[in-house]
């Protein structure tokens, strides 16, 4: 199912990588990253990603691939500084479940930038109810919240990606 979902929404292709521009060497941490469908990618452009999910079901293949692992839940996690923060399709059900809480969190360990790809809130056979999605808009103010600028943003079939820089 997952995988008809990504081929569904266009994600099975390498413009999500390119668009973040990774240099080898940044330390990445994919929050949600279950499966580590995009920190495999990343971590050919980079060699240093970290995947944190509250579902250890992954960890095993994702450390043969060398891949970093952190159980934890966003609501609470807080630790390490990395380059960039990647959210794919999470940073929504962060909102809803932990509000500023999980913003506050990964403001703590963000150096450099953060991504956040996820659905626009439009009504699609697929994803999260309409009712949690947010419009960029709205993750744009947050970002902004923490001192974080936009910098680069692109619109897919059901998904917006938006790259957000630390302001010093």
């Amino acid at each position: 199912m997952m995988n008809n979902m990504r081929e569904v929404s266009g994600l099975t292709d390498n413009k999500i990588i390119d668009f973040l521009d990774i240099k080898e060497g940044y330390s990445i941490i994919d929050i949600g990253g279950r499966d580590g469908f995009f920190s495999k990618k990343m971590l050919e452009k980079s060699g240093d990603v970290t995947v944190v999910d509250l579902n250890d079901v992954y960890f095993d293949e994702l450390k043969r691939e060398g891949i970093k692992t952190i159980r934890a839940d966003m609501c609470e996690y807080s630790e390490g500084s990395f380059d960039l923060v990647f959210m794919s399709n999470v940073y929504h059900d962060l909102v809803n479940e932990c509000g500023g809480k999980a913003l506050k969190n990964i403001d703590k360990i963000t150096k450099r930038y953060i991504a956040v790809l996820d659905f626009k809130p439009e009504d699609t056979t697929f994803g999260p109810p309409v009712s949690i999605r947010l419009s960029k808009e709205t993750v744009i103010a947050d970002m902004k919240g923490i001192g974080l600028k936009l910098i680069k943003e692109t619109e897919l079939k059901y998904h917006y990606l938006l790259l957000f820089e630390r302001q010093h």
